[in-house]
């Protein structure tokens, strides 16, 4: 007896999408990809600021200092010329050749020496010593001179104290200062200075008090003839108002 064979039939085949439908979703996904993309851009741009144009501005120049100001100072001049002082008085000392006196003349020029020391102990003198001169000499050197006065410094001997004796005596001398004027030579004053009794000092708490003098004179007067050159530079300070220097 033969079986009836059964046909085997085959399983419904899956149902594919239409083509339409799926380049539709495609398309639709496209989009919307687009859109974020389009979206991010829009909030980068709104939250980003385009910075101010920078408008050029001068670089300021700072102000001088009130000492710089005072003195002159600039970065044009050095430091070491912007603050030097002027002197407050120039002076240039000459021993006057004319005078004939019969003294030692190793004495005549501590004589000298005394005077120009005490010049240049007043803060703010320039003292220089420029050897001898005649009257005319001085005069002629100081119209040559820009800025320092001139001096004479003589010792001579007093023609009323001495009498008719022949010989010098130092007791008798004087110390006569001529100033001529930097520049014309004009004679700005003379002075004459006379000896006066010496008393030798010494300083206890600020205060001068006189002592017995040990020094020995190497000739009549010498201390005295000393005392009147002081005497003399002091009097020329004063002329030219600079304050005096201490007593040493």
């Amino acid at each position: 007896m033969q079986k009836s064979l059964t046909p085997i039939r085959p399983a419904p085949a899956l149902r594919r999408p239409a083509a339409g439908a799926i380049l539709g979703l495609g398309a639709l996904l496209v989009l919307a990809l687009a859109a974020c993309v389009w979206a991010s851009a829009a909030s980068a741009q709104s939250g980003r600021r385009r910075p101010a144009p920078i408008s050029p501005t001068a670089t300021p120049t700072p102000a001088p200092s009130p000492r710089a100001e005072q003195q002159g100072e600039s970065e044009s001049v050095p430091r070491g010329e912007s603050g030097k002082k002027a002197d407050l008085a120039s002076f240039m000392v000459f021993e006057n050749d004319d005078a004939f006196i019969m003294v030692d003349r190793v004495a005549r020029e501590e004589i000298t020496e005394t005077f120009l020391r005490r010049l240049g102990q007043a803060s703010g003198v320039s003292a220089v010593p420029a050897g001898r001169a005649t009257r005319k000499e001085a005069r002629d050197r100081a119209k040559s001179e820009r800025e320092a006065f001139v001096v004479l410094f003589q010792i001579e001997e007093d023609s009323f104290a001495a009498g008719s004796s022949s010989r010098s005596d130092p007791r008798t001398f004087v110390i006569r200062t001529y100033v001529f004027a930097p520049q014309t030579g004009d004679l700005k004053y003379q002075d004459t200075i006379h000896q006066r009794t010496y008393r030798d000092t010494a300083t206890i708490g600020g205060v001068r008090i006189p002592v017995p003098t040990r020094t020995v004179e190497r000739y009549p007067s010498e201390l005295q003839l000393k005392q009147a050159a002081r005497d003399a530079a002091d009097r020329l300070l004063r002329r030219f108002n600079v304050v005096l220097p201490p007593d040493r």
